[in-house]
């Protein structure tokens, strides 16, 4: 009897936030669904029109806009979590050893993570800047360059100007995280190998990186979704151009749900966008299991 009071108070308990998932986070995909297989468009007379997988097959086959977005995400994803997990590595092995003023670094060297998106966007906007861009100016006069490069409006330069700043703003998490997890290695490893004779890359091969690897894993996984969907940065920086060059998914839906105003062929595509990130999820859990079941 007890047990049974217990469980019928434990879903009333939950009942709410349930309520709250349903309406907020199920409903939305729902309609996004049944979306995606009409032809809801602002600028059509019959809008609730059934196609089918009209839209989906325009995404993939007809324009190829999706795999051309899925790629360039893919870059935009990779290239940001692999130079922000190197940077954070890097600052965190150097702020894990003991020397003055240690705590003012690890606080300075947060400061991009608080800084918010918009921000950090017109910071950037203006470092990047052409003609009075402090990044042009410094380069310039120090005889690094004769004319300035044309960071966010040449094709060449546009995403790897961006994943810089998505470096820039995802490097703390990373640093923060593997810090923590540089500091559960116990110091008595490090000097029995330095006593043999073990070099500096062969204390972190084969003594450091193993105890922080399950941490690297995930932190990385957690990073990679969170960049996959990322919409601010990009969207303020260059807006998806110049000539698509930074058009990545969530640039793709925002241009063909609000300029473009169709909306069954936006939900099409993100849902498309939807399953992408779901792989990603699925894989950061099944790591996530496999190493709480090895701890």
């Amino acid at each position: 009897m007890l047990v049974q009071q217990r469980k019928r108070m434990a879903f009333w308990l939950i009942l709410p936030t349930l309520l709250l998932i349903v309406a907020f986070k199920i409903a939305p995909i729902i309609e996004g669904v049944v979306v995606s297989f009409q032809a809801q468009s602002m600028m059509r007379p019959n809008p609730d029109a059934f196609v089918g997988w009209t839209h989906y097959k325009r995404a993939i086959f007809d324009e190829g806009v999706f795999g051309a977005a899925l790629w360039r995400t893919i870059v935009w994803t990779f290239g940001s979590v692999a130079g922000a997990y190197i940077v954070g590595l890097s600052i965190a092995l150097l702020l894990n050893r003991q020397f003055p003023g240690r705590t003012i670094f690890r606080a300075l060297f947060l400061i991009p993570w608080v800084i918010p998106e918009v921000a950090t966007a017109l910071l950037w906007k203006w470092a990047y800047g052409d003609e009075f861009g402090v990044i042009n100016f410094l380069l310039m006069r120090l005889g690094v360059l004769d004319t300035p490069i044309l960071f966010l409006s040449s094709p060449g330069a546009a995403m790897a100007s961006v994943i810089v700043v998505q470096i820039w703003k995802l490097y703390p998490i990373m640093f923060i995280t593997l810090l923590a997890a540089l500091q559960s290695v116990p110091r008595e490893l490090h000097e029995s190998a330095e006593i043999d004779g073990a070099t500096v890359w062969q204390r972190f091969v084969y003594v450091t990186f193993p105890y922080i690897r399950p941490t690297s894993v995930i932190i990385t996984l957690l990073a990679a979704i969170w960049t996959f969907q990322n919409f601010d940065i990009i969207y303020l920086l260059t807006g998806g151009g110049p000539a698509d060059a930074t058009k990545i998914l969530p640039t793709l839906v925002y241009e063909k749900g609000f300029w473009g105003l169709e909306l069954g062929y936006a939900s099409a595509i993100s849902l498309l966008m939807l399953l992408c990130l779901t792989v990603l999820s699925v894989a950061y859990l099944f790591v996530y299991r496999a190493q709480r079941e090895e701890t």
